[in-house]
């Protein structure tokens, strides 16, 4: 069986995206000027911009079976080379979808239907498929089950497990996620996942601040905590060292969406390269996961703005000269 660089496991759904002039308040009323249809979900497409920047990447979620949406999806997936073969299907539910609504500042409302995605199963996972992979990425399921498993068969076969839980996982509450918080190596959380998940109220999410609260997941067993921080960068965080890592400047932000996704892809590229956990190794890991954060969000969607594996390595030539 071939060995990937990554596997990603969790939804894959298309994305509805709405373009407004403002968000409406209640009871009111906007004009949608334009309406696109992508492939989306978290775990598809941090799997999706793995495989467009040169990772050998297989994706696994679950999908309606041969539904229109499916379609889309694998068609997408096959564009960039992700493995598509360890996918699972439902004869029951349809393949999820999300509603996203973006103002002309960037920002957006997402509703987010899982259909078939949240009903991945632990059975659906075979040790001998996940554990075929140099690293697992998790991401973004309500349902924790199969993921817990993905993990526990990463610690077992000694592949390192990173996890980017979005939303739907952080809501869940610490006490509830804990299980698997204790099988991953390393987390990657947003500013506003990090600062529900420990109901952290100022608005300011402080180096001091992330380093006080980071000590119970340190505690846990995680090795490495990433927490990206929008323009301000990404705060890397070690048992024993801490650093802000600034993002490059940009001309122009257009849309956020995927922002995370595509910093998990780049983290991963420089991961994989060395399978190194020292510091100065995550430091520039981080480094390339800005850069391919950076440059999706200068376009609409979370997949059209991914550079892929030449562009990339003009940027590392370029950063490696300024060093």
């Amino acid at each position: 069986m071939e060995i990937f660089d990554v596997i990603c496991i969790g939804a894959a759904l298309v994305d509805l995206i709405a373009q407004v002039e403002r968000h409406p308040s209640d009871d009111d009323e906007v004009f949608v000027s334009n309406l696109t249809l992508l492939s989306g979900g978290a775990a598809a497409n941090t799997a999706y911009a793995c495989g467009k920047i040169g990772l050998s990447t297989a994706f696994i979620g679950k999908l309606g079976q041969n539904d229109i949406f499916a379609n889309k999806i694998i068609s997408d997936f096959k564009e960039v080379s992700v493995e598509t073969n360890l996918i699972k299907y439902s004869n029951r539910y349809t393949t999820g979808s999300a509603y996203v609504v973006l103002d002309e500042k960037g920002e957006r409302r997402i509703y987010a239907h899982s259909g078939a995605a949240n009903y991945l199963s632990k059975n659906d996972l075979l040790e001998e498929e996940i554990k075929a992979t140099k690293l697992i990425f998790l991401s973004s399921l309500q349902n924790i089950e199969p993921l817990l498993h993905a993990a526990k068969i990463g610690r077992t076969c000694n592949i390192p497990v990173i996890l980017n839980p979005g939303m739907l996982i952080i809501d869940q509450g610490f006490d509830y996620i804990q299980n698997l918080l204790e099988k991953i190596d390393i987390l990657i959380l947003s500013q506003k996942e990090f600062k529900t998940l420990f109901s952290f109220k100022e608005n300011d999410l402080s180096e001091d601040s992330i380093r006080e609260r980071s000590v119970s997941l340190f505690a846990l067993g995680l090795n490495i905590i990433v927490v990206t921080l929008g323009e301000k960068g990404a705060f890397l965080l070690t048992t024993k060292h801490g650093e802000l890592i600034k993002p490059l400047k940009l001309k122009r932000v257009i849309d956020t969406t995927g922002a995370g996704d595509a910093f998990s892809a780049g983290f991963m590229f420089g991961l994989i390269q060395k399978l190194s956990l020292k510091f100065e190794h995550l430091r520039n890991d981080i480094k390339i996961g800005n850069f391919v954060a950076g440059q999706c969000i200068q376009k609409l969607g979370a997949r059209n703005g991914i550079p892929g594996r030449k562009e990339l390595v003009n940027f590392l030539g370029n950063a490696n000269k300024k060093i």
